[in-house]
């Protein structure tokens, strides 16, 4: 599937959090991430996520064409997750398919919901700190909602 996404760095997540509380966004989700970059030739990566929420730990594999862009707005392929228990698999598919390790991010990922358009605030320990705004969606409703957004400060 494709992936319509506006993504950039700010210094201060608490306008965009409070952008969706008072815009009627839920909050979906907060939890530690632990995910794992694997690079392949051919210009996609896999990534390997570990997902805490309350002390249970939920892995996924999933892969996402790997283009770099200074652009705020990122269009890319896809794939859905594969949630998994056995690491070993994982491992022989990767080396199979030759996907080579490259880097691991560690964050906090919150989570907010309206309708066709989810916004995604990671806020970086590794493997460097700093926070990230991701709003995305349907391309019509999140073109839209970013036009709002783009309004608030951009640090």
């Amino acid at each position: 599937m494709k992936e319509h996404e506006y993504s950039f760095e700010v210094k201060d997540l608490t306008p965009y959090i409070n952008f969706c509380e008072e815009n009627g966004y839920k909050l979906i989700s907060k939890n530690k991430q632990s995910r794992t970059i694997y690079r392949n030739p051919n210009k996609t990566m896999a990534r390997i996520t570990l997902d805490e929420t309350e002390g249970k730990i939920v892995k996924s594999l999933d892969f996402k064409e790997d283009k770099l862009s200074s652009e705020v707005l990122i269009e890319r392929k896809e794939s859905m997750a594969l949630y998994y228990d056995d690491d070993k698999a994982i491992e022989s598919i990767l080396d199979f398919l030759d996907y080579k390790k490259d880097n691991t991010l560690i964050r906090t990922r919150i989570v907010y919901l309206k309708e066709d358009v989810k916004f995604e605030f990671d806020i970086y320990e590794e493997p460097r700190q700093t926070c990230v705004v991701a709003l995305e969606g349907d391309s019509k409703k999140t073109d839209e909602v970013y036009c709002l957004v783009s309004k608030l400060k951009h640090d």
